[in-house]
This record gives C-alpha cells, structure tokens and sequence, in this order.
C-alpha cells in the first residue's frame, strides 16, 4: 500500500485524524481524542499493515499531554498517529498488546510527563531513578529544573511569602 493510499483509507474511516504526508515517507496526523486514537491505532495495524512500533513522543500542549505514536509498515514508512489528554487528567490504554516496543516509550511517559498508561505491565520506573521525588514531572513546561536540588533529590521551589 502506498502513501496515497494509506492516506485516503485513514482519512475516509477516521476524518477527525485528518492525515497528511508532508514528504516522502511521513504520515501525520492531528491530535485526536483517545477512543478514536485507539480505533485508528488498531486500524493502521490490521488493516494498513503497520506492524512495527518505533517510539512515542511526549509534548506538553498547554492544557494537554499529546502523545505521538511512531509506527512503520514494511516499506518503511512511517506513520505518526497522535493523541491528547487533558493535563489535569492525563490518563491512556497501553498499546503494549499492539506493540510491545512501545512499553518502555510509555514508561517514559509514565515518569516524564506524568501520564497514567492503564494496562501498562509492572515493572521499573524509567528513565528517572526510583529515589526520583513523587508528582514531579520533569518534561512538563511548569517543571522548573533551578528548584531541583540534585543532592537531596528533592523539588524545592520557592514558598511564597506570608501576606502582610
């Protein structure tokens, strides 16, 4: 299947994805909410044979988390199906049963941005250490690395002063 074709069967199951090939090789899509992120994940694997899980980039949007999901098929091309949640609620279905490639990418994003990936087996903590302070989310634009103190581990911002 090519590019074009790839394209067109997305966009006529899923028009909310709206996908796009900017260049040669690279599929893109919008940010979609995550039911139907799922629906085209496990579309773009049965029926556009995207068999192979490469990586998941993690973006803080503001208000939401948006989690880009790099696949590929057998003629190397990539797909980059993304999706968002709310900063305040970030939770997503692991994909691991799809992609088993993925785990440790949602790990990451477990650690980095604070994102609850249901169904996501035990395992370590990754890439930050395990000592590494509970809620902080180094990856999160509010994340201030000046108020980390590498020696205790600890996140210490400055407390606001009494009020006078």
């Amino acid at each position: 299947m090519n590019i074009e074709q790839v394209v067109k069967a997305l966009n006529a199951r899923f028009p909310a994805v709206a996908a796009q090939s900017p260049r040669e090789f690279r599929i893109w899509s919008e940010f979609v909410e995550p039911k139907q992120f799922e629906e085209a994940l496990r579309f773009a694997r049965g029926e556009l044979h995207f068999h192979k899980g490469k990586h998941i980039v993690g973006t803080d949007e503001g208000e939401y988390i948006g989690l880009s999901y790099i696949i590929s098929n057998e003629e190397d091309i990539l797909l980059v199906l993304r999706e968002r949640v709310p900063k305040a609620h970030p939770v997503v279905h692991s994909q691991g049963e799809l992609y088993p490639s993925m785990i440790l990418h949602e790990r990451e994003m477990v650690d980095l941005f604070g994102v609850q990936v249901h169904g996501l087996p035990e395992g370590p903590s990754y890439p930050l250490p395990d000592c590494w302070p509970e809620g902080q989310f180094p990856l999160r634009k509010e994340w201030n690395p000046a108020y980390f103190n590498k020696e205790t581990m600890a996140y210490e911002p400055p407390k606001e002063e009494a009020k006078q």
